[in-house]
């Protein structure tokens, strides 16, 4: 009989300990979640741009994810997957979405809301740029990388993404001018 009741107490301790740690494991897997997604999107904009994807019968110059900090359309919880028409080699904020646009007018692929997707985290910075904002542009025929916003003498951009309620827990997307996306 002791030990049936060590036994279950044991079970009951763990339980306890799983279900009160639960909500944080939850959040970092969002987090996680975010990131990964942030990637892909990049590796979805990089296929189509070397792949030379035609919209509309209409050939792209090439594509590109715009993340904006400051804009208020966009903010921390939001980023943009753009079609670039007029070859400026960077996303223009006055972009309608694809097929309702104006000639030569950059067109949005798909807009990434993180509050629906991923509530709970954050874009919270963008490392080794000007400002807030970061452009990764993927040119074909031959891979050209355009990363706008850069400092003079880098050739990579850090993402990083955090959770809104802990912004010491953060994981990180890096892009360079060479095409290597990587999540740390």
């Amino acid at each position: 009989m002791v030990e049936i009741l060590v036994v279950i107490f044991i079970i009951t301790l763990f339980s306890s300990i799983l279900v009160a740690g639960f909500p944080k494991i939850v959040r970092q897997f969002a987090l996680t979640r975010a990131v990964y997604k942030m990637s892909q999107d990049l590796r979805r904009a990089q296929d189509m741009g070397f792949s030379g994807q035609r919209i509309k019968g209409i050939n792209v110059k090439g594509y590109g994810v715009y993340v904006n900090l400051d804009n208020p359309n966009l903010g921390n919880k939001k980023y943009v997957i753009y079609a670039d028409m007029n070859d400026d080699q960077q996303y223009d904020v006055s972009g309608a979405i694809c097929k309702q646009q104006l000639p030569n007018q950059d067109c949005v692929i798909e807009e990434v809301n993180l509050s629906q997707t991923e509530p709970g985290v954050v874009i919270d910075r963008i490392e080794n740029t000007n400002n807030n904002s970061v452009d990764v542009n993927f040119k074909p025929p031959s891979p050209t990388i355009t990363i706008t916003s850069l400092l003079p003498g880098i050739n990579r951009v850090q993402i990083i993404f955090a959770l809104e309620s802990d912004l010491l827990k953060t994981k990180i997307v890096s892009v360079n001018t060479a095409g290597l996306i990587e999540i740390k």
